[in-house]
């Protein structure tokens, strides 16, 4: 990502995207923008070559909204540029105008197909968890913005890890074979897996449990029954961001 690209997308506004609908909302998104901009940017050719002003202000007017959601910010000013000087008749502007919107579209797009590709890989979550019941609410919260990996033993788990390592481990404390310390020392003691984040889970929530956690070496720490699921996709996503 070159600094120039960077400095033309609004991270923010493609991160109330993902508050919004996880990273499929973004991948979509940026999408339809990346199909349907170079259709309004022609339009406002068209328009203006004919010498329809309404078509060159509809065509940024609409612009100017969908560059906003997905945070291309040097567009969206062009394009209310546009859709101000042909609501005021302002011909002489409005090629220069066109012009440099048609450029700004060239400039932005490297940067939101790349922004779409990291969006579309969604990360995998490995959940370790013998109630089916927790594992399908897991998947419920999560399955929309990441790949979600289910195991109902430690041993079935770090078999697999070594074949698809997921970026992010949530382990149940309480499993039969092996519990989650158990599995948490042997994935510390792997040199492939140490560096996973790993997450534990427990029913068995009391005081100073997470301190004690999070002392064996834990990353996280959430209490199940989960109530709040703002609570584990903020622990995924701090620890994502790592």
């Amino acid at each position: 990502m070159s600094s120039e690209s960077a400095r033309l997308v609004d991270e923010k506004a493609l991160m109330r995207l993902r508050e919004i609908g996880g990273l499929r909302l973004v991948s979509e998104l940026i999408a339809t923008f990346l199909r349907n901009a170079p259709v309004r940017v022609a339009e406002a050719r068209q328009g203006l070559t004919s010498g329809d002003l309404e078509v060159v202000m509809r065509a940024g007017h609409s612009l100017k909204s969908s560059c906003s959601n997905v945070g291309a910010m040097n567009m969206r000013d062009l394009a209310a540029d546009i859709e101000r000087a042909a609501m005021d008749r302002l011909t002489d502007r409005l090629p220069d105008l066109v012009n440099r919107l048609a450029e700004a579209m060239e400039a932005v797009r490297p940067e939101l197909e790349s922004q779409r590709r990291v969006a579309a890989a969604r990360p995998c979550v490995a959940v370790v968890e013998d109630n089916s019941d927790n594992r399908l609410l897991v998947r419920a919260m999560l399955e929309d913005a990441y790949e979600i990996d289910e195991y109902e033993n430690g041993v079935e788990a770090l078999q697999a890890f070594r074949e698809r390592k997921p970026a992010l481990i949530l382990l149940d404390i309480s499993l039969p074979v092996m519990d989650g310390g158990q599995v948490l020392a042997a994935i510390r003691a792997d040199e492939t897996l140490r560096a996973l984040p790993v997450v534990a889970l427990t029913a068995h929530a009391m005081a100073g449990d997470r301190e004690k956690y999070l002392s064996a070496g834990f990353d996280e720490y959430v209490a199940k029954p989960i109530v709040d699921e703002r609570v584990l996709i903020s622990a995924i996503e701090r620890l994502m961001r790592r």
